[in-house]
């Protein structure tokens, strides 16, 4: 369904609201009026939106929608959104759904013909990547691998051949063994582990993973990973050749098919114009 937000409805509409990772200061201004504008608040963690609530004096009624309970909870929510009322999802810390609940209950709004309004804000894979020192311009976010370490190395697997950086969130309790699993998997590729974002204790670890696997034993904190891209993955220049001639059959000018590879496959473009120059 297409949606227009702002659109005037029978129906309230669910605001997707992020909170500070940290320093409380990092709230938007647009995140303090929505909360005081919404009808109620379902929270990942009551205690925690409570509280954050009452640090910026707002009177809200807060109810329970976590991992575990969206399911139980999403007819109700639905319910009160078809009745015209305008409710507020918060996580415990950054944007919903990013690595957090929120997908359930989304997913039924929309098909339910319900706006769903995503507030930008908060989150901890941007400032890291930032801080991390490695490529920024194009990289993939994985969030949690999986718990069992046959399943997360497998996953790592699946991803050792992507040339662009790889962001990962993990907690303190699994990091060296993490950062272990991707040394065997990915070999010792340059890479920072960014903790307690906007935090007072904020700290930057900048090496390659064999270093980083002994430095990580004691360390604590919400952490994300960042790591370099693969490097060494060949590639293939004819198939290149093949997909830019493809675009210009399609009536693609030269430039513009080469553009679209770039931004498709992050191929450098000189490469490129030195592969069709050859022809």
């Amino acid at each position: 369904m297409n949606q227009k937000s702002y659109e005037v409805s029978n129906y309230g509409k669910l605001y997707l609201i992020p909170t500070p990772i940290g320093n409380l200061s990092d709230i938007t201004y647009r995140a303090i009026e929505t909360f005081k504008m919404v009808d109620i608040v379902y929270a990942e963690d009551t205690r925690e939106t409570y509280n954050l609530l009452k640090y910026f004096n707002i009177d809200k009624r807060v109810e329970s929608c976590h991992k575990y309970s969206e399911m139980k909870h999403k007819d109700k929510i639905i319910s009160i959104l078809k009745s015209g009322k305008n409710i507020g999802y918060a996580t415990d810390r950054g944007t919903p759904l990013i690595s957090d609940p929120g997908n359930v209950i989304v997913e039924e709004a929309i098909n339910n013909g319900i706006s769903v309004i995503a507030l930008p804000g908060p989150n901890a894979l941007l400032p890291a990547i930032n801080m991390s020192g490695l490529s920024n311009e194009r990289f993939l976010f994985y969030g949690f691998l999986n718990s069992k370490k046959s399943i997360a190395k497998k996953e790592l697997n699946e991803l050792k051949n992507i040339k662009q950086t790889l962001i990962f969130y993990e907690s303190p309790f699994r990091i060296n063994d993490t950062l272990k699993n991707m040394l065997e998997v990915l070999g010792n590729r340059r890479a920072s582990i960014i903790r307690e974002i906007s935090k007072l204790h904020e700290e930057v670890l900048r090496n390659n993973l064999e270093e980083l696997v002994f430095l990580s034993k004691n360390i604590k904190g919400e952490m994300v990973i960042v790591v370099e891209g693969n490097k060494e993955v060949q590639e293939d220049n004819n198939n290149y050749e093949k997909i830019i001639d493809e675009l210009i059959s399609k009536g693609y000018t030269k430039k513009d098919a080469i553009k679209e590879v770039v931004e498709k496959y992050g191929v450098n473009k000189n490469k490129l114009y030195n592969i069709v120059k050859e022809k």
